[in-house]
């Protein structure tokens, strides 16, 4: 493997592709979706409670405590 850095890159290059597909894949199928579903429903909470506006667009995620 020292002596064929190349090669050796080669032999790595298809686990290392199917690790990223498969994170960006559950990123945005699963990760993405939730973050804008959490985003959707606090929007619409905001517009049938009558809660200012500010709160929503300042802070998005305002009804989850950190």
């Amino acid at each position: 493997m020292l002596n064929h850095p190349l090669f050796s890159i080669a032999v790595i290059l298809p686990f290392a592709l199917l690790f990223v597909f498969a994170i960006l894949e559950l990123i945005f199928t699963v990760v993405l979706p939730v973050l804008i579903a959490l985003w959707l429903s606090g929007w619409v909470y905001t517009a049938i409670v009558g809660r200012p506006i500010r709160q929503y667009i300042y802070e998005p995620f305002w009804f989850v405590r950190l």
